[in-house]
């Protein structure tokens, strides 16, 4: 039971993947679990470290998905990047702009 609770917490970013990495490692576990016939415990391991991928990948595309979305034009015309905040720290430094904008108005 500990090396479950053990395992599940070492989630890739503490082994230091890359989002690349991950992808590359779910490619992988699929390929495995689609072409061999594994025992089900074998199954279980390779699901839970694949949804534990599919996470880690879902959470960096937020978090570019985020960092598009700041870029934003200034008055001039320039385009200048924001810094944001990741959702765990509160409000975007782009949300932060649009109030002071809106009190501008």
């Amino acid at each position: 039971m500990k090396a479950n609770k053990k395992a599940a917490s070492q989630g890739p970013e503490s082994n230091g993947l890359s989002f690349e990495q991950a992808i590359q490692r779910l490619e992988k576990i699929v390929a495995d679990m689609e072409g061999a016939e594994l025992p089900l415990e074998d199954v279980l391991k390779k699901y839970e470290e694949g949804t534990r991928l599919v996470r880690f990948c879902s959470q960096k595309l937020e978090e570019a998905e985020k960092k598009i979305e700041i870029l934003t034009k200034k008055a001039d015309g320039t385009v200048a990047l924001k810094p944001f905040e990741s959702k765990e720290t509160g409000e975007t430094e782009a949300e932060d702009e649009d109030q002071k904008e809106a009190k501008l108005f």
